[in-house]
């Protein structure tokens, strides 16, 4: 099974992670939350970090990492630990990308695929809500069926 650790300054993927785990219980299998202080020096994170994944690997197909924001200091320590087919890094992470990797956790797959999947469902999910909400109503007015 791909392991999924999710990182972030602050207390962000813990609350992710925990919120997409109430959602659906399986995704707590092999996931886990490493929250970096805010002042964190980037060495002590890095050494952190590389801790999780050691022990992360031994259990599985890969890791999945999925970081806050591009250019933090999570994504900047993540990058430098990829691994082709072993560990993947995808950033700006959010609540819908959690739980399509939680459908996808049975699957033969590999890292990288689930780190595309997970982008495309995160991306799928962002919306203005005025616009999605007038062509939705739009595409109803049209329907004959209504």
């Amino acid at each position: 099974m791909i392991s999924i650790l999710v990182l972030s300054h602050g207390d962000l993927a813990l609350h992710l992670l925990e919120a997409a785990s109430r959602i659906d219980p399986h995704l707590g299998e092999s996931s886990a939350a490493l929250t970096l202080p805010w002042d964190v020096d980037s060495g002590d994170a890095a050494q952190q970090l590389e801790h999780h994944l050691k022990q992360m690997q031994k259990d599985g197909d890969g890791v999945l990492v999925l970081t806050d924001m591009f250019g933090g200091t999570a994504t900047n320590i993540a990058l430098p630990r990829m691994e082709p087919d072993k560990i993947e890094v995808v950033t700006g992470a959010n609540l819908p990308m959690l739980l399509r990797l939680g459908t996808l956790r049975g699957r033969s797959i590999t890292v990288h695929e689930m780190a595309e999947r997970a982008v495309a469902a995160g991306q799928k999910s962002i919306h203005v809500a005025s616009d999605f909400l007038r062509t939705s109503r739009s595409s109803k007015k049209d329907d004959p069926k209504e």
